[in-house]
Parts: structure tokens; C-alpha cells; sequence
């Protein structure tokens, strides 16, 4: 059972006697819900297969015994042992022991080029899987590898179910796909969610028809389809109403064709619901019989505790009851409770398993001290005399040295890095200890740098484990004003060159999530910019207009240029003293000129009005 990133767990086929949930780092955690205890916690090998990210449990026949035939029909319940089949990040197959507490055997053969994304059992020694890749694997626990596959998409495949009465595997991604495992050809299509599938049932009535029931992100219903192995975009029987999206479902058929129903939802409630199957009506919307809600028992305040997961019981004794986990994915308690179904809510009042755990921890604690308590004598401390262990000089020592020469005996070297670069530059432990505490005003200071050798060098001596912190910081900068996405930008251009293989050792989904924000920033601006550029060009074009006229005008006006001979005459230099004379002098000559340059003038102008006439009279006269 799958049911994303998030939501990998399962109870075991022995009527939920054991629990197994995998969390966001990857680790099998195993409890025990009738005492409630962990039982096992298994962290895989990152480096050869990856962490979990789906898993189902399996019966595997155990080694037998060759003493006595007689024995070997009571040695075959006890033989057959609860394993854990887990599919990886790095799409491996592997199989884990309870008993032994470890991995025990890697299927090997075709493997997915990409994460398990759900598995399946048919309790007939044969497991399916279904990755990123869109294909589904068959694998053989007897022959401990794979022994077919064929392609399951275009849609990348969410969750699987196995159907053994019509040997069909259901595939869910957007739509639901029904595959004869046989044949491994496309039966069967069901339409009707608009998100993709995160959880899924299989329910096999008494008269062998089979039911689906799905339920996809995004979603507060769950769809009931009927499988008929023909048929292209059906829709679904009957559909189920919640007040919140659902990440696991749980259901049972009674012995008088009453079906039982039960999601997890989101906001940590559990929704049931009673249904006939001869009745069901694909224009009505079922709504939930009865709703759990688990909420702490304390005096001052109370607040809700979220539900991980739900079973129905199959023991015959206590077939009313349902087994349900509440708690963190670290801290667990499970209950079996019976629920009322003459009132819509149920309210159950519980101590938080936070608190339980704690007070658990303090009593341990408390005991080894108890254990281990050593007495100690009760001395006055008014009599006690701390001698030192080094030997003390009776003699004082006069430093007659002042402060002042003291300190200018003391010289400071800067570090210096490979290159000539100083160690004081890099703001890495700043950057550590913004990232750490998600101060905003450090985070700010911090990459407000411009100086890009700063800049290297502080990314060069960062962790790796704050490269992801680091770029959510920076996707949160870029949807800023400009100085900050200008900033953002400068960050993140030299992290990408410096952690270039940090970033693409990580999954494709997983980094896609990361610079998604970073990415639809830069599309959202390299949309525009091309209108920038015209706005640009034009506004150049003005500029440089405007600048021509200014010089035109300039160049019209004719400017008065006087350029003096450096190399004066030696006779000009001496005139030079009685300047003012001179200056005198020269103002009456140019006077005199002008005034004799002005009678020549009107001189000829006259004799030009002489001739004109003449010619004139001429010109009559003929």
C-alpha cells in the first residue's frame, strides 16, 4: 500500500496485529498495536538501494523441517513468516524480515528507472509494482527476480490493486486503468477524477463482483467503480462525500452484503460509512454514518489529535470494533473502539501520545538514577582549601611592561585561503546560523552581498545539508522587488555553479519541486521582456536625437575661438610692459581705420550709383 510521499503504510493480513509506516526520511518504523509498543525501526542503506517509497506485506514460506513428516502439516502455519516487501527511491525491489530485523533478499532482473511509486501482493507468490517510469513489474518471490512488465502510460501511475477473482491489476493515475495480468492488455478505463489518485481499495463481494474505490488529491469524495473487464470511460457506481481530502482508506464486506467504509482524512478525523451493495446508486451522494474525532484530554485547552490510520477488525468476536493509529509518524497509539452510530460525531477524549511518551522517558530516567545513585559526604565549604596542582612561586613577578608596548608587540595575521583570499570574507557561519534559526532580517544581511568573491567563497564552504534550505530561501527572495530578486539571482547563479553536482545527485522530481518557484519567476519576466527592450530602444533613439540637435545648434553658433602664439617675439614682450599705453595707442589707430575704411566705403558705393544711372540713361536713350 502507497499513498505518496507522505502516506507509506500498511497494517498486516493477521488482523492488524502489526503496523508499519515509513516517514519522510525513509525508515521502516514496525509497532505492535495491541501494546502498543515499537517493535523494530530499520534504516536502509542510502548509498546501494535508496530510502522506501511504497510497501506491502507478504507471507513467505519459511524453510522446512526433515525430521518427521508428521510434523510438517503443524510446522506450516509457523513457517510461514510476515515479511515486508519495500520498493525504493532507486527503483529496487527488496524483501524485509521480521524475524531476522534486516533485509534479507533483493529481487534482482529489470528493475524501474525511477522510484516505486505503489506495490501489490496476490498471495500467490507474486508481487506488482508500478513506477516513474509508467511501466508495472511482476516479480517472483520463488525465482527472486522479474519475470515480465509492459507499460502502463502515458499518465505516471500513483497507486495499484490487486483484483484475484477476475486477475486484473487496477492502475491509477489520473484516470483508473484495468490491465488482464495475463494477457497484460488494457480492459477497462474509468473517468471521473480531475486530480491524480492517491489512495485506492479493492472490495470482493459474496457474489464475486469487485469493486475500486479511489480517491485523488485534491478531492473530498470517494468513487466506487464496478469492474467488468470491458468498457472505455465509464464512470463510477457510487460516489461518497467527506469534509476533507482522504490519504487512506480502509473496507470490509460483511456476510450480509453490508459494506463497510473508512478514510483517513486530512484534518486527522475518520469518516465510516454503511453501504449496501445491491443498492448502490450512482446519482446519489453517500455522506458518512458516523465521524471519530480524537481530541486531547487536557483541563485548560483542547486540542485535536490526528488519526494516521484505520482498520476494520476481522476477528469475529470484535467485528463492531475498528482499529485506528493517532499520533505523530515517530509516536503512535492504537485503539480499538466501537463505534456509535446513533449519533453523526463521536468525540474520544485521549491523553496526547506526546505527553504518554514523555512521561515514559522521565520514569526511565528516574529509575537509572535511582539505580545508579552513588552518596556523596556533606562537607562545609567554609573548611574546604582548593590547593592548585601546579607549584606555586613564592616570589611576586613585577611586569613593569606597559600596556601600550604590549600590545604593539602583538601582531595579527588575517588567514589566507588557496588564491590569496582572506578567511574573514566568507559569511558562511552567518549564513549556517540564518538558515538555521529562519531569521529574516540575518537571511536579508546576509545576501544582500554584491561582492561575488564573497559570494564563492562563502558557498564553497557550506554544507550540503543547508544547499536545500538555502534554495527555498532564495525562491522566497526572487518573488520580491528588484534589489532583491537582482540579489537572489547573483545567489543563485554562482550556487548552481559551485553545488552543480549536489543538485543534480538529487531526484528530478524533487529538484523540479525546489526551483519550481525560481523558475516561474524568470518565465514570468522573460515575458516581458521584450516589450522592455522596444520601450528601451525607443527611449534611446529620443536621447540620441535630442542629443544631435544640441550639437547642431552648438556647431550654428558660430563660437569665437582666439588662439594665442605661445612663441612671442622677444620686441613684443618688452611692449608688453607699458601695456596700457599701448592699448591706448592701438584703440585710436583702430578708430582712425575704421573710420577711413568707412569713407572708402562710401566712396564706391557712390561711384557704383554713378555707373548705374549712366547705364540707365543709355539704355533709354537707345
Amino acid at each position: 500500500m502507497s499513498l505518496g510521499k507522505k502516506h507509506v503504510l500498511g497494517f498486516s493480513p493477521n488482523g492488524g496485529h502489526l503496523f508499519a509506516s515509513v516517514d519522510e526520511q525513509g525508515i521502516l518504523r514496525i509497532w505492535d498495536t495491541e501494546t502498543n509498543t515499537l517493535k523494530q525501526e530499520f534504516t536502509p542503506n542510502l548509498q546501494e538501494s535508496g530510502p522506501c517509497t511504497a510497501l506491502t506485506w507478504v507471507s513467505v514460506a519459511g524453510p522446512r523441517s526433515k525430521k518427521s513428516r508428521k510434523s510438517l502439516q503443524s510446522q506450516d502455519a509457523t513457517n510461514d513468516q510476515l515479511h515486508i516487501a519495500l520498493g525504493t527511491l532507486k527503483g529496487a525491489l527488496v524483501i524485509y524480515s521480521l524475524a531476522e530485523a534486516k533485509i534479507t533478499r533483493t529481487l534482482s532482473g529489470d528493475s524501474h528507472d525511477g522510484p516505486v511509486t505503489s506495490i501489490t501482493y496476490d498471495n500467490a507468490g507474486h508481487l506488482y509494482t508500478v513506477g516513474a517510469d509508467c511501466r508495472a513489474l511482476v516479480w517472483s518471490l520463488t525465482e527472486e527476480r522479474c519475470v515480465g512488465d509492459w507499460q502502463v502510460g502515458p499518465e505516471k501511475p500513483q497507486n495499484i490493486a490487486y483484483l484475484p477473482k477476475s486477475c486484473t491489476l487496477a492502475v491509477g493515475s489520473r484516470q483508473l486503468k484495468v490491465y488482464d495480468v495475463k494477457t497484460k492488455e488494457l480492459v477497462e478505463t474509468f473517468t471521473g477524477h480531475s486530480g491524480e489518485i492517491n489512495a485506492i481499495a479493492a472490495v470482493v463481494c459474496k457474489d464475486n463482483t469487485e469493486y475500486v474505490l479511489t480517491t485523488a488529491k485534491m478531492e473530498r469524495v470517494i468513487c466506487f467503480w464496478k469492474i467488468e473487464k470491458k468498457g472505455k470511460n465509464k464512470a463510477s457506481a457510487c460516489t461518497l462525500l467527506m469534509e476533507d481530502l482522504a490519504y487512506c482508506l480502509a473496507s470490509e464486506i460483511r456476510d450480509d452484503d453490508q459494506l463497510r467504509v473508512a478514510s483517513v482524512t486530512r484534518n486527522g478525523n475518520i469518516h465510516i460509512y454503511l453501504l449496501n451493495v445491491t443498492r448502490l446508486s450512482p446519482e446519489k451522494f453517500v455522506k458518512p454514518k458516523v465521524s471519530l474525532q480524537i481530541v486531547s484530554d487536557g483541563a485548560e485547552t483542547v486540542e485535536p489529535i490526528m488519526a494516521v490510520a484505520a482498520n476494520f477488525v476481522t476477528d469475529s468476536n470484535r467485528s463492531h470494533e475498528i482499529l485506528f493509529g493517532y499520533g505523530s509518524r515517530q509516536q503512535l497509539q492504537f485503539e480499538r473502539f466501537t463505534p456509535n452510530y446513533a449519533e453523526k460525531l463521536n468525540v474520544i477524549e485521549r491523553a496526547d501520545p506526546k505527553k504518554l511518551y514523555a512521561k515514559k522517558k522521565g520514569k526511565e530516567q528516574l529509575g537509572f538514577q535511582a539505580a545508579t545513585k552513588v552518596l556523596k559526604p556533606v562537607v562545609s565549604k567554609k573548611n574546604v582549601e582548593y590547593n592548585s596542582a601546579l607549584p606555586v612561586s613564592q616570589k611576586k613577578v613585577q611586569n613593569d611592561v606597559p600596556m601600550e608596548a604590549r600590545l604593539q608587540h602583538l601582531q595579527i595575521h588575517a588567514t589566507k585561503l588557496s588564491g590569496g583570499k582572506l578567511q574573514t570574507q566568507s559569511k558562511t557561519q552567518l549564513l549556517m546560523q540564518a538558515l538555521h534559526s529562519k531569521d529574516k532580517e540575518m537571511i536579508n544581511s546576509v545576501m544582500s552581498t554584491h561582492d561575488t568573491e564573497t559570494i564563492q567563497l562563502t558557498l564553497e564552504r557550506l554544507p550540503l545539508e543547508y544547499v536545500s534550505p538555502l534554495v527555498d530561501q532564495l525562491s522566497i527572495l526572487l518573488q520580491g522587488k528588484h534589489s532583491s530578486v537582482s540579489s537572489g539571482l547573483r545567489w543563485l547563479h554562482i550556487l548552481a555553479s559551485t553545488h552543480t553536482s549536489i543538485l543534480m545527485s538529487e531526484d528530478k522530481e524533487a529538484l523540479r519541486e525546489k526551483l519550481e518557484v525560481c523558475l516561474a519567476v524568470a518565465e514570468q519576466r522573460m515575458q516581458c521582456l521584450s516589450e522592455a527592450l522596444q520601450i528601451s530602444g525607443r527611449v534611446n533613439l529620443i536621447i540620441n536625437q535630442m542629443q544631435r540637435n544640441v550639437d547642431n545648434l552648438l556647431i550654428d553658433s558660430n563660437a569665437l575661438i582666439v588662439d594665442e602664439d605661445p612663441e612671442e617675439p622677444a620686441e613684443e614682450l618688452e611692449a608688453e610692459n607699458n601695456w596700457s599705453d599701448l592699448e591706448d595707442q592701438k584703440e585710436g589707430g583702430s578708430t582712425k581705420s575704421t573710420s577711413d575704411d568707412d569713407l572708402k566705403a562710401d566712396d564706391d558705393l557712390a561711384t557704383d550709383d554713378v555707373n548705374v544711372e549712366t547705364d540707365s540713361d543709355v539704355s533709354m536713350g537707345d
